[in-house]
């Protein structure tokens, strides 16, 4: 069947190595909407960064972020979300501030943090109004509607934080994305595979009628859920291995190229 749903990971597959999203994609993006297919992010960052780059790309449709952990736009009811207990967020939240680890997370279109530092956030240099909200000790105020932490450490590494939340939270709380300085969390039950289906789901669509693509480990379930999944040559090896094709790298408007060689 044709495909009528794209969902592209951003980082290190829709955007460059500079976070931007080329002109030929663009280009490839817009005539494949024109033919009414439906493009849309799938990323592990959060909600005002995914709109960033839907608008960027022409798209009106729900985005897919925080690895599946919310599907929607800013201003509707969510097609799908999948929430922190309040109550388990304070408790995890104040298990990292008492060892004085940097953790963000985030509620909405808002980041939230102990503090800004820009090292900790230079993924986000490209997205529009981006902020972070330095609640400081006061983080107890903001622990409603939360689908994902992030817990950072640029010097020594994330290794270490991982096994301590794994030994005090076992399955409560899900390690994504572990990038060596930085680890997302997430609910039990959320990836990317989830999000895309429940968004699949209300367009009405089969997963033969989706194609997927992305480069990472956040990108595992997806990859492998029953789509048309793509990856880009600078991908995983263990993300390649999931792929029906290998496109060119992200700085070789690989997503473009596979689009048009499967969808136009």
């Amino acid at each position: 069947m044709a495909i009528k749903l794209i969902a592209l990971d951003l980082d290190g597959t829709l955007l460059t190595s500079d976070k931007t999203v080329t002109t030929r994609t663009k280009d490839i993006l817009a005539r494949a909407m024109s033919r009414g297919v439906t493009v849309t992010i799938a990323t592990g960052r959060m909600l005002r960064s995914a709109l960033h780059f839907t608008r960027l790309i022409a798209s009106d449709a729900p985005v897919i972020c925080c690895n599946g952990g919310y599907v929607g736009k800013a201003e509707e009811e969510p097609v799908f979300a999948c929430y922190f207990d309040p109550m388990l967020t304070r408790e995890f939240l104040t298990f990292a501030y008492t060892r004085n680890w940097y953790v963000n997370w985030y509620s909405g279109m808002e980041i939230y943090a102990p503090e800004y530092r820009e090292e900790y956030f230079t993924a986000y240099r490209t997205t529009a109004h981006f902020k972070v909200n330095g609640v400081g000790g006061d983080y107890l105020r903001y622990t409603e509607n939360v689908p994902q932490f992030v817990l950072r450490e640029m010097d020594t590494g994330i290794g270490s934080y991982v096994r301590a939340v794994q030994e005090r939270f076992g399955d409560q709380l899900v390690p994504q994305q572990n990038t060596g300085t930085s680890v997302d969390i997430n609910p039990p039950g959320v990836n990317k595979a989830v999000g895309v289906q429940a968004l699949a789901d209300a367009m009405g669509l089969t997963l033969d009628e989706v194609m997927v693509a992305g480069d990472a480990d956040n990108d595992f379930e997806m990859l492998e859920m029953g789509a048309f999944s793509v990856v880009p040559e600078n991908g995983l090896p263990e993300a390649k291995e999931r792929a029906r094709y290998v496109t060119a790298s992200n700085d070789a408007n690989g997503i473009a190229l596979a689009i048009e060689k499967f969808v136009l």
